[in-house]
């Protein structure tokens, strides 16, 4: 059967609670309906993760390439509920770009043994203040403030992503949105409640 491999894949959207014996499905009518789903999925999901990648990683072109992977990878995923769905994307998403960066700093060492230097600046269309402001905190640092802001994920969900501990996740936003403030301070903004 030619769609068999597709229709596997696209169980993991809930197709699995089907039972087969009691109304007649085709192939393609399977298909359709996990197509339909994963592209529901897709069009709720796709924007704010591609915006989290491209602040966590600085370069809108990996983040496009990492967003690509990571989808691939949750199509051939275990079933799992919505939820679950949504935090093992960024899971996957937030790993990949890791071994990105490994990647990097291996390539980067390799570089500098061999005397080669590059070096490369991307721009991100923010005000000059959030743009430095964002350039001064660790990945970590950004992850969360824009897991916690943007995605108002819980502290718990960012724990799942990050794999860090929920308690560990409260400490570091706190002490991202303070680094923050003060970088923010020290570039001359002053927030509208003062």
């Amino acid at each position: 059967m030619e769609g068999t491999g597709l229709i596997r894949s696209l169980s993991v959207w809930g197709l699995r609670q089907l039972d087969m014996t009691e109304v007649p499905i085709t192939n393609a009518e399977h298909e359709h309906a996990g197509q339909a789903a994963f592209e529901a999925f897709y069009l709720q999901t796709s924007r704010t993760l591609h915006g989290y990648l491209c602040r966590i990683s600085r370069d809108p072109a990996s983040a496009d390439e990492i967003l690509q992977e990571a989808y691939i990878r949750i199509i051939n995923a275990p079933a799992t509920d919505a939820a679950q769905r949504k935090a093992y994307l960024y899971t996957t998403a937030t790993n990949i770009l890791r071994d990105r960066w490994r990647k990097q700093k291996r390539e980067r060492e390799w570089a500098e043994q061999t005397h080669a230097t590059e070096s490369v600046h991307q721009e991100f269309n923010l005000p000059i203040d959030m743009s430095a402001v964002f350039d001064q905190l660790t990945p970590q640092e950004r992850a969360v403030l824009w897991l916690a802001h943007v995605e108002e994920l819980s502290h718990r969900e960012i724990g799942a992503i990050l794999n860090v501990k929920e308690k560990s996740v409260k400490v570091v936003v706190f002490r991202a949105r303070e680094k923050a403030k003060e970088l923010l301070e020290k570039a001359g903004f002053r927030g509208s409640h003062e």
